[in-house]
């Protein structure tokens, strides 16, 4: 699963709590706990949390943010549906003000009576409201609830002054927010905006989260707990406690499935399932058929004829002066010859891992063809669940049969079984041979199995072995994806077992007994001595896979000790000091220090780390922030030329969480790495005094319980 294990302490310590529209109803019951989600990016992932919440008996308040992209989704009121039947409720999390700065609205009533009655048409029982801290509220001092009529009090330039934009008082002056004389605001094009202006009850909203009455408010704001208590350090037993926790702050380790199988085994079919009701982002056979180049994903090639595909891109480089925009799709014609290309495949599943790690949800694909890759398959994606899906096997003879596979001896387009006399075979024995081997290969190499006949016909059986796979199936979004037919033959020439002539029979017996005997089918009575073990394997231990100490340390200072001078650095000075290094940044701009050295855009072989494929790096940086400055750790990746082809945000260091831990995952087509100390421009003097910092190199199968901390992918301009 793709949550963090840490929240589920979180949920264990709660032990039971209530929606916040419970906890507003019953302002005179003592001791409650009510959970409240801001979902400020990510639907899918906030579908996520509901369902494991329910599992832990849970529930809780979604807010849904009416200005994020997810409200475009073709099925967002239905995944809103599958939360609330989940037992969970869905408020409205409040930009309007906001909105109506951008000018994205110009009547805020309207608009938000059409958004509520969205819901309750659609069936969704929208009461209640939590206010979003957008950066404008902050730029031009505003709070969003401040539309509300219902939520004004008789001296607001009183009460209001000094909140931040969540509403509840913080002591960092930086987001403290001065309420105007005017109780108006005025945009850009000069219309203003009357506060306390629209009526809660009109709207059918009964409560504001921030305004109901309790003990202790808890905050995850800003990726931690910055503005309030840590609640799993506090004794909840006893008084009233909202809880806030942004899903996003609450992301796990990507977790990686493969579904490796023979042809025509519902590949495809559970590919879609996967991707349309699970958390998983799924695709069929994209491994081998797909480029990632410079960030870009490249498409696969669709082109039958590969003479036709070398004339467009001679075409286009010629006359248009264009690069290669055709891809070959390696998994058709000229598959034979690249079964051979090792070092080719080994690249294409760099560039396919380098887009997995890209992804924010966790990853399954499917796909017919990796069975003959399956130790690169293990080298490049080192943590990936292999699962063995399997089919009869004479349905699944009847299948390619039918759909013409090594119906000519120059078939390229089909693996090779390693056979003597194979191309002299009859085209039903290649196919017995390719049945049986492949299926071979995967009862060895897997973890797990599915059995196809049943996945397409009792979905009980498909949700209950996805979940021992922690893999949740949403069921409203299930239902009409599990009866749909995808990949279908409609050509039968080839006809079913029974009506096989006894010489067939008799061959596909004799090769493909033992498989049929390890995975449950029907066999002669004349079994083969020799059958296979079928069982569920568990993944080896990872010391005896590793061998001895999981964890590698590639770099460790401490610069109050030692003299050491290969960083960079631009925007800023810095001075040696007894304690430590000072960071001084320049007023107005943006500054950073790379502990690597080198450049930010740029580095040669000596500069930063080398990266290696399969791994997680940790480390601890120890420093003093003064005057609260905005520090944010990047870590910056290279490829083999040493171009800057991706960074990634590990959180923000702030005062109070000194030293700062962090865990990241370089992209797969990386070659370096660096660490940089960005310091965005800012009017603010201040300065940073960096003492020590330890990175250290782990194996993935050495984390696979731990937290991705501050995974938050951000680029930074």
């Amino acid at each position: 699963m793709s949550i963090s294990p840490d929240y589920f302490k979180y949920l264990k310590h709660f032990g039971k709590t209530v929606t916040v529209k419970e906890f507003f109803e019953n302002t005179h019951v003592f001791n409650l706990i009510a959970l409240r989600h801001d979902v400020d990016h990510d639907l899918d992932l906030a579908l996520e949390l509901s369902y494991w919440e329910k599992e832990y008996g849970i529930r809780s308040t979604y807010f849904l943010l009416h200005s994020a992209d997810y409200w475009s989704d073709e099925r967002f009121m239905e995944k809103c549906l599958q939360i609330q039947d989940f037992g969970h409720e869905i408020g409205l999390h409040l930009n309007v003000i906001s909105e109506w700065m951008k000018g994205r609205l110009n009547d805020v009533f309207p608009y938000l009576e059409k958004l509520v009655n969205q819901f309750w048409e659609a069936g969704i029982r929208l009461s209640g409201v939590s206010t979003h801290g957008d950066k404008l509220c902050y730029e031009r001092q505003f709070i969003n609830y401040w539309c509300f009529s219902e939520l004004r009090s008789s001296d607001p330039v009183k009460t209001e002054s000094g909140i931040c934009a969540e509403g509840i008082a913080v002591n960092d002056k930086n987001f403290q927010i001065k309420y105007p004389e005017t109780h108006r605001i005025v945009r850009n094009d000069g219309k203003a905006f009357d506060f306390w202006s629209v009526s809660m009850k009109r709207l059918g909203i009964v409560y504001d989260a921030v305004h109901i009455p309790c003990d202790s408010y808890f905050t995850d704001t800003g990726g931690g707990w910055y503005r309030s208590e840590d609640p799993l350090k506090c004794n909840l037993s006893s008084g009233r406690h909202q809880i806030l926790m942004h899903p996003i702050n609450w992301r796990g380790q990507q977790k990686i499935y493969f579904f490796l199988s023979t042809a025509r085994s519902g590949s495809k079919w559970l590919a879609n399932f996967l991707d349309r009701t699970t958390p998983l982002r799924a695709r069929h056979e994209f491994t081998l058929n797909h480029r990632f180049r410079d960030g870009k994903l490249l498409a696969e090639n669709l082109i039958p004829f590969p003479w036709l595909v070398y004339i467009i891109n001679r075409f286009l480089r010629r006359f248009f002066n264009y690069k290669r925009i055709v891809a070959k799709k390696r998994t058709a014609a000229g598959f034979r010859e690249l079964v051979e290309k090792k070092d080719e495949v080994k690249g294409l599943m760099i560039e396919a891992r380098a887009w997995v790690d890209e992804l924010t949800q966790d990853y399954a694909e499917a796909n017919v063809y990796l069975e003959r890759f399956i130790p690169i398959v293990k080298e490049i994606f080192p943590e990936a669940v292999l699962i063995h899906l399997y089919r009869n096997p004479r349905n699944v003879i009847r299948s390619i049969l039918n759909r013409n596979w090594y119906n000519t001896p120059e078939d390229s387009k089909h693996p090779v079984i390693k056979k003597e006399g194979w191309d002299s075979l009859p085209q039903f024995e290649k196919a017995c041979w390719y049945v049986r081997q492949t299926n071979e290969s995967l009862i060895h190499s897997c973890q797990q199995r599915l059995i196809y006949e049943k996945i397409v016909s009792d979905l009980g059986y498909l949700t209950e072995q996805l979940r021992s796979l922690n893999i949740p199936v949403f069921p409203r979004l299930a239902e009409p994806e599990f009866s749909r037919k995808i990949n279908v033959n409609y050509s039968y020439e080839f006809p079913d077992y029974t009506e096989w002539s006894n010489e067939n029979k008799s061959t596909f017996h004799s090769i493909c007994d033992p498989v049929n005997k390890a995975l449950g089918y029907e066999t002669r009575r004349e079994t083969p001595d020799k059958s296979l073990y079928l069982e569920r394997k568990t993944i080896r231990d990872n010391k005896e896979v590793h061998g001895g100490s999981l964890s590698d340390v590639i770099f460790e200072i401490d610069f109050c000790k030692t003299t050491y001078d290969l960083y960079s650095f631009e925007g800023c000075e810095v001075k040696k000091n007894d304690d430590g290094l000072e960071i001084i940044p320049k007023a107005g701009k943006r500054a950073y220090f790379l502990i690597g050295g080198g450049k930010w855009y740029r580095a040669k072989t000596e500069e930063g780390w080398a990266s290696k494929i399969g791994h997680y790096y940790q480390g601890v940086i120890d420093l003093e922030n003064y005057q609260n400055l905005s520090v944010i750790p990047i870590c910056l990746m290279y490829n083999k030329k040493g171009n800057l082809i991706a960074k990634r945000s590990l959180g923000q260091i702030r005062q109070v969480v000194i030293p700062f831990k962090f865990l990241f995952k370089v992209r797969g087509d990386a070659k370096r790495f660096n660490i940089a100390i960005y310091v965005p421009a800012s009017n603010l003097s201040g300065k940073i005094k960096m003492k020590t910092i330890a990175i250290e190199k782990l194996p993935l199968h050495g984390i696979n319980q731990r937290n991705i901390e501050n995974g938050i992918k951000q680029d930074i301009s």
